[in-house]
Order: structure tokens, then sequence, then C-alpha cells
């Protein structure tokens, strides 16, 4: 297995059969950035891949942990949360090769994505780009039992309450209002 760690940038065709292996993090600083987007100025990432040619295809088998700064869908705070994700990709040059994917597949463990090369390019930091995008939350929150802000006043009740007469849970429910319709 030869060690690469300065390009991003992999040839299809040219994957030894032993395979490469490449690392990458903040302190290399190749991918800052790459992901300067969704990690911003001050990344913490550490990315280790391993890719292989097999049959028509390159299997690329990854590993990468570090944090996201989020701002949390309840309170608006910022806070850091630690990710750790394994991934497999298979990389198809050809037509021909996704048709005798059926008989790859059962060398290719658990869950895995599948892209369709145009080029003869792999570029690395567009995976890893990638994989770290599907690690941000839909709705980030800085804890499971966040209370949020005060719907009336805006104080976040997860640090001091407020003097606020409105019922929260009240004010929260879809149904208040209909009740007022029915005289309640």
């Amino acid at each position: 297995m030869i060690k690469n760690t300065s390009s991003t940038i992999v040839k299809f065709h040219e994957v030894p059969q032993g395979g490469l292996d490449f690392e990458f993090s903040q302190k290399s600083g190749e991918l800052n950035q790459v992901l300067f987007d969704i990690l911003g100025d001050y990344p913490v990432y550490h990315a280790i891949l391993h890719i292989t040619p097999m049959n028509a295809m390159v299997k690329l088998k990854g590993e990468i942990k570090g944090e996201l700064r989020n701002i949390c869908s309840r309170c608006a705070e910022d806070f850091s949360q630690s990710y750790s994700k394994n991934f497999l990709t298979a990389f198809y040059k050809s037509d021909e090769g996704i048709k005798n994917f059926s008989g790859a597949i059962n060398d290719l463990e658990g869950s895995f994505d599948l892209e369709f090369l145009e080029g003869s390019e792999i570029d690395l930091a567009e995976v890893i780009h990638e994989q770290v995008a599907i690690e941000i939350p839909f709705k980030p929150l800085c804890s499971e039992n966040c209370k949020g802000l005060c719907v009336k006043c805006g104080t976040n009740l997860n640090t001091s309450t407020c003097n606020c007469t409105i019922n929260i849970e009240k004010a929260n429910s879809p149904f208040e209002k209909l009740k007022s319709l029915r005289g309640d």
C-alpha cells in the first residue's frame, strides 16, 4: 500500500493493486479550503481513506471524525458537536462496469454509495466534503432537553426564567386557536 497525503486527485486507472492510503486533517490543511463552507475558519477533522481497485470499479473506504459548529434551532446558541463516520463508495468508470456491478456487490459490506465517473479522476476532497455535509443535522439541538426561547419575550429558558404570563405549552399547541372557536 502506498501512502499519499499531498494530492486529493486520484486517477481511476492508476490505482495500484495494493491500493492507496490517504490521511487528511486540519493540521495538514489540504482540505481546509474545501471544507470552509461547512466547518468554518477553524475546522476540526481527521480523515483516513483507503482506495483499492476491484473488478471494473475502484472502492474507497473511509473514516472521518471531527466537530461541527452549529446554532441550536430552539435557543439560537452556538454549540459544537462531534461526529464520527465510516463510509464506503464504489466508483465505476464505464456503463459496462455498472452492468457487471451485481457480481461485485458481494465484495462490498454494509451500505455504500455508488458513483459513476464521467472523467478519469476521483476527487477525494469532493467525497469528503459530501460525507461531512451529510452529517449536518437538519434541526440541530444543543441538547435534547433544550427549552428554547420564550415565545413572548425571547429569554433563553435554558439559562433563566422570564416573568411572562403566557403558558408556553398552551402557546405552542396547534389546537389552542380551535378552543376559542368552540367557546372554551
